[in-house]
């Protein structure tokens, strides 16, 4: 890759002067070179081995974004990509990692230029009220897709057709990075029908970071339902294809993008080492250390963002509010059910 500075090629002799008739002023003028030169360097960081410029990247992710990912292993997948990523394009990269609870955590950071980098989930996202100075650049795919569908599903002989019908019975649930839309999804199913909460309508909730876990059981007729994602289905019934013949969809989601990745607006050392980290992303799924990061986050690869795709998810989080109010008593009910209606097909 290009660097913006060629290394010295050396000083030409001065002009009009032998190879001995000038070799004291030559001195003279190296001197002063070097006294001028000096000075500029001990400005500068000083380089490092190699010629790599050091840099500083800081990492954050909503704790929705870690459901099963441990946090030590993404810290250390960041760091092997930083630091071979980062040595190819002429950067030593120190990464560290911090997990923020929602957008009130995040709110002070983004403040005070704390993070560079973050992976949010969308809902998160549609909550802060920080875009001056977030820039959102990437969303997540799989298998070209990016947004995915929730399913619940249950058996085809368990005479369990109907969302209602599952009043008091056992869900499982995939917990997996970004997977809490899901739930979120469903939430708002069951209010919509007026069937309540989920931790209030369904007898027992067991949540499970792995498709087997979440689908067989239902499959063999120990759990009445699970909630999962199309894209650990599919792979359940390429896996095993009775899966798919045995058991049904109840109730299915539209398409929802669950995570989108922002950089900083501020805060960067230069907007070189910005435009590199964007190319480096944009080339993720060509790295093995980049594939590491996607394998951990479940995710193929990064795709650019466009706002129309967060489309399905403000629809739901309006839903979800209309929901929310319809239920409290009072003059909030009329315009519950108007917004309620604004977002109706």
């Amino acid at each position: 890759m290009t660097r913006d500075s060629q290394p010295n090629q050396g000083l030409r002799p001065l002009a009009g002067l032998s190879s001995k008739q000038g070799r004291p002023q030559r001195w003279l003028f190296l001197a002063c070179y070097a006294w001028v030169l000096g000075g500029a360097l001990t400005a500068a960081e000083p380089p490092l081995p190699g010629g790599l410029q050091a840099e500083s990247l800081r990492v954050g992710f909503t704790r929705s974004a870690f459901l099963s990912v441990n946090r030590n292993d993404a810290e250390a997948a960041f760091r092997v990509f930083t630091r071979t990523v980062g040595q190819n394009r002429g950067y030593s990269i120190e990464a560290t990692v911090q997990v923020f609870e929602n957008s009130t955590d995040l709110a002070p950071v983004l403040r005070d230029e704390g993070v560079n980098l973050l992976i949010l989930d969308t809902w998160t996202y549609l909550d802060l009220d920080a875009r001056d100075r977030l820039e959102p650049r990437f969303v997540s795919s799989d298998q070209g897709r990016v947004a995915r569908r929730f399913l619940v599903l249950t058996r085809r002989n368990s005479g369990l057709g109907t969302l209602a019908e599952l009043e008091g019975k056992s869900l499982n649930l995939l917990a997996t990075a970004n997977a809490e839309l899901g739930q979120r999804w469903l939430a708002s199913v069951l209010q919509g029908q007026g069937l309540g909460d989920p931790a209030d309508f369904f007898g027992t909730i067991e949540p499970s970071p792995k498709p087997t876990t979440v689908v067989l059981p239902v499959f063999f007729g120990k759990k009445h339902a699970c909630l999962i994602d199309s894209t650990g289905f599919e792979l359940m019934t390429e896996m095993n294809p009775q899966v798919g013949k045995d058991l049904q969809t109840v109730v299915t989601s539209e398409p929802l993008v669950t995570a989108v990745i922002c950089l900083s607006a501020a805060g960067w050392s230069s907007d070189r080492f910005r435009r590199d980290l964007i190319e480096a992303l944009a080339e993720l799924h060509l790295e093995p250390a980049g594939q590491q990061i996607l394998t951990l986050f479940k995710t193929g690869q990064l795709m650019p963002f466009d706002e129309s795709q967060l489309d399905t998810v403000r629809q739901l989080r309006a839903q979800a509010t209309a929901e929310r109010l319809a239920t409290r008593p009072g003059p909030d009910l009329t315009s519950a059910r108007a917004a309620h209606a604004s977002v109706q097909p």
